[in-house]
């Protein structure tokens, strides 16, 4: 009996040692509460992607953002924000398109992701990197027309999430996403050199051929301790008074 008994115990203790490693990287090494900005050359700026069904597919639902930190070199050594998709329709809060030429901003609410971050950056506590679930990811967008063809976007991104293992949390804003290029585009073509793939849509481990891609300029990222999720759900007023 002894004998096989002791494989049987390896096999389990090794099983339990894989399985969980990418959830675990961080225990033990929380990271460090602050906020952290590329103004202050504490963050990177970066690159993104979002990934459409067929050219000029804006706004479709399962749309998905791939974006990374871009050190003029080389993508993803700071940061990584991983899969949110379009879960919802877009709200237009402004219309000044007179005659085929003016501006639309639109909000539009994502779901799902991941973000990633570097062991490297100021905010590690030891851990070779950390990983956040995105709980909650919206895009503001306001869109320039001319004689009725889109000819400029510039985005503002506010997420947040809860990274795993160490029951912090952190809000991230990219106050400056620029569209540069989009598939099929007589004004705006792909850009050249190198960008994150397309992710999607609706399946992140499907790799897609048509979308968009930003540059990312004027990253926020505040990293926040001992966030306990509410037993009850949030009212608008509980949240208003978070600012106070």
């Amino acid at each position: 009996m002894r004998r096989f008994v002791t494989p049987l115990l390896l096999l389990l203790v090794a099983c339990a040692l894989l399985i969980p490693a990418q959830n675990v990287a961080a225990a033990g090494f929380p990271l460090i509460p602050g906020t952290y900005k590329q103004l202050d050359n504490e963050i990177l700026p970066g690159r993104g992607t979002e990934s459409m069904p067929a050219d000029f597919a804006e706004g479709q639902l399962g749309n998905m953002i791939w974006a990374e930190s871009w050190d003029g070199t080389a993508l993803g050594t700071d940061w990584k924000v991983m899969c949110p998709q379009i879960s919802g329709p877009a709200t237009l809060l402004f219309d000044g398109v007179i005659g085929g030429t003016g501006q639309r901003i639109y909000i539009t609410p994502y779901s799902g992701g991941t973000l990633w971050l570097s062991g490297a950056g100021p905010w590690a506590g030891g851990a070779p990197f950390y990983t956040a679930t995105i709980t909650s990811f919206t895009v503001t967008a306001t869109k320039q027309y001319v004689g009725g063809q889109l000819t400029g976007v510039v985005s503002s991104i506010n997420f947040m999430g809860n990274f795993e293992g160490e029951g912090q949390c952190f809000s991230m804003v990219i106050s400056n996403a620029e569209l540069v290029g989009m598939t099929g585009h007589p004004v705006l073509p792909p850009p050249a050199g190198i960008w994150p793939a397309f992710h999607g849509p609706y399946d992140c481990d499907l790799i897609g051929s048509h979308g968009t891609y930003w540059n990312v300029h004027d990253v926020t990222l505040d990293i926040l301790g001992n966030c306990a999720t509410p037993s009850q759900p949030s009212t608008w007023g509980r949240v208003k008074s978070l600012y106070r």
